[in-house]
């Protein structure tokens, strides 16, 4: 691990990488990954990583960007293609790479039309929506630090406010007709969540200020009864839930990148967090479909193992991919 790296920070990274594979070998709904459906334990499950795990990801990904933001150390051309060949050109990549798996494999989920291939290059495509999300972000950051629109408290909550109403209504009214090219719905709904993870850097003192701990306290008290209602209620009051899980997320995320907390497992799955995403996807069809081909149907088993072969696998991807310069640059997105 880099002594440089922040160990609470990685730690965190390790967390929100474990959410998103344990959700993505549940599935985000009864027709997905192992296809539970309600009341199961597992859905339930699923509704609290649903609350934070994308969320925490971005987050991390702001504060990271707030260390050392880019607008300030190189020019546009070098930082614009410097997010293309760590987000985009692996997107495109292993994006491929899973296409031909679900499409050719048999038992796994949500296999395509081999004519709309091109499709996955230009539309959200399963997990790897987040990668092209991410990338708009970055340019949006890039605008608002060059022209120094979010240097004080009052700036960033202004772009807060715009970003929460964004986020909200970006898949309402006309937006919903509009296509979402580059999964750029998908970036406005992390675009809040990117903002507070750059402030809980550049202001971090605002978690010290008189009353603050009480005001994070209610968030969570907040955020634990919308999941219940998401959990409990009908779809309508469900959907108002989420809608109102941005104003409760930015004041847990905040406290959550202020705690110096430190764990040396999650410290070591957080340096392996972008192969575990890129890669987890792999793992978990072929982990569930594994058990099955052999006549174990045991849900827990099935989740235990699943999450273990899609972290495992990751990592030694990655340490594979790593000893070449290509397979670097192509599949890890770095040099």
């Amino acid at each position: 691990m880099n002594a440089k790296k922040n160990l609470s920070i990685e730690t965190l990274r390790g967390i929100a990488i474990l959410l998103v594979v344990m959700g993505h070998v549940i599935g985000s709904g009864p027709t997905g990954g192992m296809k539970i459906d309600f009341p199961h334990p597992l859905r339930y499950l699923y509704v609290w990583i649903d609350y934070i795990q994308m969320p925490l990801f971005t987050a991390i990904a702001g504060w990271v960007y707030a260390l050392k933001p880019f607008s300030i150390s190189v020019t546009f051309k070098s930082f614009f293609h410097k997010k293309v060949m760590r987000l985009l050109i692996p997107m495109a990549v292993v994006g491929t790479l899973y296409f031909f798996v679900q499409y050719i494999i048999p038992g796994t989920n949500r296999k395509g039309d081999f004519g709309e291939i091109w499709r996955i290059y230009v539309f959200p495509y399963t997990i790897y929506w987040y990668l092209p999300s991410l990338f708009l972000i970055f340019m949006v950051q890039w605008i608002i630090d060059c022209r120094h629109w979010m240097q004080t408290t009052r700036q960033w909550i202004i772009w807060c406010i715009v970003s929460l109403f964004l986020s909200v209504t970006n898949d309402m009214g006309i937006m919903h007709l509009i296509p979402n090219l580059f999964s750029f719905k998908g970036a406005l709904g992390q675009l809040p969540y990117f903002f507070a993870g750059v402030a809980a850097y550049r202001f971090h003192s605002l978690y010290h200020l008189p009353n603050a701990r009480w005001f994070v306290a209610g968030a969570i008290l907040s955020g634990f009864i919308l999941i219940q209602l998401v959990w409990y209620s009908p779809n309508h009051e469900a959907s108002v839930s989420h809608l109102l899980y941005g104003l409760t997320l930015i004041p847990v995320l905040f406290l959550l990148l202020n705690i110096k907390w430190k764990n040396r497992f999650c410290t070591w799955i957080g340096g392996y967090a972008y192969s575990i995403y890129l890669f987890h996807g792999f793992g978990t069809s072929g982990g569930r479909i594994l058990l099955k081909a052999i006549g174990i149907n045991s849900t827990p088993v099935i989740f235990i193992f699943a999450t273990i072969i899609a972290v495992c696998c990751s990592i030694m991807v990655d340490a594979l991919a790593s000893r070449f310069k290509w397979s670097r640059k192509l599949l890890l997105g770095v040099r």
